[in-house]
């Protein structure tokens, strides 16, 4: 996969004892969790320690906690100590975070945030002995040869769930029109969107869709103002790629005119707003953190290596059950979605990824002017 260029923070924030100081100070204020190998209440003294950094807490019933959830899936034989911290937000606090566990001997530090790509590179240079593992991200074969030795980047194909959700949407609306509130503009968010619009389109010629950025992945005001909008305008499924965020478009859909319904992502949220979730997309977070760190602590990940995930080796984008909509996602739905996806998962469609050459799904706008048939819808 490739995009042209990895989106970085501004700025580099130097090692220093200070900002050690600092991060084990700050590791404090953070939700912070424990886990232990070997099935029991506490690992071995030699125990493999990897800590998990991410943006949100360990139960925001989104990316965050189906993360949390990994950490107890690592297989039970493998001696581990894991530690999950978060929400963090700035360039500074994962690079404090990062070299206080480093500094207290831990062996890999799991960064789940695909905007923190240049904090996760410092921390790499700055304790080789570390492994360091961040994702989402796309990178070049440039950049993976920059990358530092102890460095590796982890990615997973989001558009592959989102098409299938939009799909699903391109067969439900009622207006021709949904939309998405997307946390941040880079990459591996804009995929997911894009990836949307496309699936929709796939089905249904004449949808359209309003997707708005909020930059933020956990306010839940501007994510409601946003699909409040969206609404007013005539949007009757809503996708999220956001995390905590979410609950302002459930907020927004339950108070809409008309009946509108949210597609959350990252975990199976029906149980949270049940008369306007449709279904949501499941991306194996937990499979994801979980394969990660047994590889780390089994030494199995190579220098500057790039671990793609997919629906293939890791069911990477599934949609989760539809529970009581079966009046709105009927049986002619159902069985067009399943055959949308037969091809998608035997390859006869391809929904494109980054590195698309004409049209990537990291571009916005991507998604509405791609040629559904061309990718084999």
């Amino acid at each position: 996969m490739r995009i042209t260029h990895l989106r970085r923070p501004g700025r580099l924030v130097a090692i220093t004892a200070a900002a050690v100081t600092a991060g084990l100070l700050l590791a404090g204020c953070t939700t912070t969790a424990s886990t232990s190998g070997s099935g029991s209440t506490a690992a071995s003294a030699d125990a493999f320690k990897a800590v998990v950094l991410t943006d949100g807490p360990k139960n925001d019933q989104s990316w965050s906690n189906s993360v949390f959830d990994g950490l107890s899936e690592i297989d039970k034989s493998v001696n581990v100590k894991t530690d999950f911290v978060g929400p963090l937000s700035t360039p500074d606090e994962y690079v404090q975070q990062g070299s206080a566990y480093a500094s207290q001997g831990y062996k890999m530090i799991l960064i789940t945030n695909g905007a923190q790509t240049a904090s996760a590179i410092q921390l790499a240079k700055s304790f080789p002995d570390v492994t360091v593992c961040q994702g989402p991200i796309s990178p070049t074969e440039a950049e993976i040869a920059a990358f530092p030795s102890n460095f590796c980047a982890w990615n997973l194909k989001q558009q592959d769930g989102t098409f299938l959700a939009g799909v699903l949407a391109g067969l439900v609306t009622k207006t021709n029109k949904v939309a998405s509130v997307a946390g941040g503009e880079f990459p591996a968010v804009i995929r997911q969107p894009e990836g949307f619009i496309l699936g929709a389109r796939c089905v249904n010629p004449d949808v359209t869709i309003d997707t708005k950025y909020i930059n933020s992945f956990s306010d839940v005001a501007a994510a409601q103002a946003a699909a409040q909008t969206q609404v007013s305008a005539g949007a009757d499924v809503i996708l999220s790629a956001v995390d905590g965020a979410v609950k302002g478009l459930y907020s927004a859909a339950e108070g809409a005119p008309q009946t509108t319904y949210v597609i959350p992502s990252y975990f199976d949220s029906y149980e949270r707003a049940p008369k306007v979730v449709l279904t949501s997309v499941l991306y194996n977070l937990n499979g994801i953190t979980a394969d990660l760190i047994q590889r780390a602590a089994q030494g199995k990940i190579t220098a500057k290596e790039y671990i793609p995930y997919t629906y293939a080796n890791l069911k990477v984008g599934e949609l989760a059950d539809f529970h009581d909509r079966t009046d709105v996602v009927t049986a002619d739905i159902q069985s067009k979605l399943e055959a949308i996806e037969a091809k998608l998962r035997s390859g006869d469609i391809v929904v494109p990824d980054e590195k698309g050459a004409d049209a990537p799904l990291s571009v916005e706008g991507a998604g509405s002017t791609i040629d559904p048939a061309s990718i084999g819808c």
